[in-house]
């Protein structure tokens, strides 16, 4: 009668398994990952951080209902950081640094914050960075430690 049992708990160790790792982000880890900054025309304010491989699958129509009133920029990731559903996360003491001159598909306008001096203070979504550098063109991000 106990063998019976057996397949029972090993289905249910593999159910619960997969609802966790579901439920929770990844976490990778990369050398380089080319990223997209979403920011909201209106104000001026960054959004969320999104890979630039699920952009560039996007249809016409997809992009446009879900991104009206938005710009991109192209930037490339160096560390760690979390998939979610609405973007990525980047973990801490990870760096990001934006091509402030390329928007993705084409560009518009350049990026609104070319005030920031290193030092400074941003933010990235839900992301707390510190400014490293602002040079013509490209702006060097790293994400607050815990």
């Amino acid at each position: 009668m106990k063998l019976l049992f057996v397949p029972f708990k090993i289905s249910l160790f593999i159910i619960v398994f997969l609802l966790f790792s579901i439920c929770f982000g990844q976490e990778r880890t990369t050398k380089e990952t080319k990223v997209i900054v979403v920011v909201n025309e209106k104000s001026n304010a960054v959004e969320h951080i999104a890979l630039l491989a699920n952009f560039q699958k996007m249809k016409k129509e997809q992009f446009n209902d879900k991104y009206n009133h938005h710009n991109f920029f192209l930037g490339v990731l160096r560390g760690t950081y979390e998939i979610h559903s609405n973007g990525i996360i980047p973990g801490d003491n990870t760096t990001i640094v934006l091509y402030t001159d390329r928007q993705f598909p084409h560009p518009v306008q350049s990026f609104p914050r070319s005030d920031l001096a290193p030092g400074d203070n941003f933010s990235l979504g839900n992301t707390k960075t510190k400014v490293i550098a602002n040079k013509k063109g490209e702006l060097i991000l790293k994400t607050e430690g815990s």
